[in-house]
């Protein structure tokens, strides 16, 4: 073979070489793939979610979808693939969408009602066993949420999240007057006792109690209407011997530490967590208030035969925004119109929490809390932390779930407005959950334990 034989057959291999890496390297851009890790974990821990083997400087949207009975939700935000080929949610910024800027968790948090469904829907997971499933989607170009209804993804994976450990056991609850559920870590414990209670939703929801249950507590999800045979509104006296008695219920269990009750609530449920822990203040060790008050609102209670008088909720002077949402603020007497016999003797509590939004729409939260905390210095009392986020609403609620800032509200039969504005309603989630769960751990009870012993046990 003579060397313009040779120069040829290497002119046509390097030729090859070139046309076949191109190829390569056209077939590995093609496998675009969105990578979710981990897979599986409990609704208050990070997801680290990214994206690779796009073309460098293409538009992508990458959507969330949760499909639960009766209702999706999703969010999508909008990117530009980086020179490598590659999108992490913890260094691109979203260009629009339901959410914007650096968000590692905000296609989780900005999950907003799908198209088509009727309006004022309220993420809350009714069936704590079954775990929630999210499609991971990307799609190309920058889409909004009517054109991500019908487009086809080039990549999607699927990613589980729960707010209940297999590392828990349930039990049902129907002692005496007292109904619900306790939420336990598996096992003899024993473990801090929390009674979990929210307001004038009724009913029975598990899934804070049953996070916190995940969270190393023996959580109590105790209901007091609308459940079972308990009485069908809250608009019927309230006893606050039914609490006594699930507090001493909740005590008397093995599987629960001596030393006190923890009592947790939101709204109306927060009012009555603060009754609790002022007038049988030896059996509650400390007191969670989310979006509470300094006084009795919207039912008459008693105790020990005696009535507690209550600020009313006037109907007529209710207000509609120009959205067609319901504004409650306006609905209750103004704090200075209590009977004396309405406000909370909070310096009889053991241990305080409050948690404030500065943007509550439904109830006077601002200067109810102000009260409590005039009198509260008045006394010289340091048994409470108030803590005061801006720009948050009425639902304070564990992280990373889709925020609620307005929704259909069965106790008046309209869509209403909670009040708040994202990102700052997740702001203030994602920092009270580790706070309050700190303030547990150190007041309930008799010893201190790790409330984080249970998050990589799904």
């Amino acid at each position: 073979m003579n060397w313009t034989s040779v120069r040829r057959l290497a002119t046509c291999y390097c030729s090859w070489k070139n046309q076949s890496h191109n190829f390569i390297h056209r077939v590995h851009r093609t496998m675009a793939t969105v990578y979710a890790a981990p897979a599986a974990t409990l609704i208050d821990e990070k997801v680290q979610i990214k994206l690779s083997g796009f073309d460098p400087g293409s538009k992508v949207t990458v959507r969330s979808f949760l499909p639960e009975p009766g209702l999706h939700f999703e969010a999508h935000g909008h990117f530009v693939v980086d020179g490598n080929g590659e999108v992490s949610m913890e260094q691109n910024p979203s260009l629009g969408g339901t959410y914007t800027d650096v968000e590692p968790m905000g296609l989780f948090w900005s999950m907003t009602q799908s198209p088509g469904q009727k309006r004022g829907l309220r993420f809350m997971k009714k069936d704590v066993n079954k775990p929630m499933q999210i499609t991971l989607s990307v799609h190309k170009g920058h889409l909004d949420i009517s054109a991500l209804q019908t487009d086809a993804s080039i990549a999607k994976t699927q990613i589980q999240r729960t707010y209940l450990s297999s590392d828990v056991e349930i039990i049902k609850v129907r002692s005496g007057k007292v109904r619900g559920k306790v939420f336990k870590p598996k096992g003899p414990g024993p473990f801090k006792g929390v009674i979990d209670m929210f307001g004038g939703t009724g009913g029975l929801l598990e899934f804070r109690a049953a996070l916190l249950a995940s969270r190393g507590f023996a959580a109590y999800a105790l209901p007091f209407y609308q459940y079972e045979d308990l009485p069908s509104s809250a608009e019927g006296k309230i006893e606050l011997e039914y609490f006594e008695e699930a507090t001493d219920w909740l005590q008397s269990q093995s599987f629960v530490q001596p030393g006190g009750i923890g009592v947790c609530g939101v709204s109306f449920g927060a009012m009555v967590a603060a009754r609790m822990a002022t007038e049988f203040p030896e059996k509650i060790s400390a007191c969670v208030s989310i979006s509470g008050s300094c006084a009795n609102v919207t039912a008459p209670m008693s105790y020990k035969g005696k009535d507690i008088p209550y600020l009313n909720l006037e109907y007529s002077r209710m207000k509609i925004t120009e959205e067609g949402l319901v504004n409650m603020y306006a609905m209750l007497d103004p704090l200075e119109t209590a009977p004396v016999e309405a406000l909370i003797e909070f310096e009889k509590a053991q241990r305080l929490l409050f948690f404030v939004g500065l943007d509550d729409k439904n109830w006077h939260t601002q200067d109810f809390i102000d009260g409590a905390e005039r009198r509260l210095k008045a006394l010289g009392c340091n048994n409470y932390e108030i803590v005061r986020y801006p720009g948050c609403g009425h639902l304070i609620e564990p992280p990373y779930a889709p925020v609620t800032l307005l929704s259909y509200f069965k106790y008046i039969d309209r869509v209403i407005e909670w009040g708040g504005s994202l990102p700052q309603q997740q702001r203030a989630q994602e920092h009270h959950w580790p706070k309050l769960l700190e303030f547990l751990d150190k007041h309930v009870g008799s010893q201190t334990t790790s409330h984080q012993s249970l998050q990589s046990n799904l």
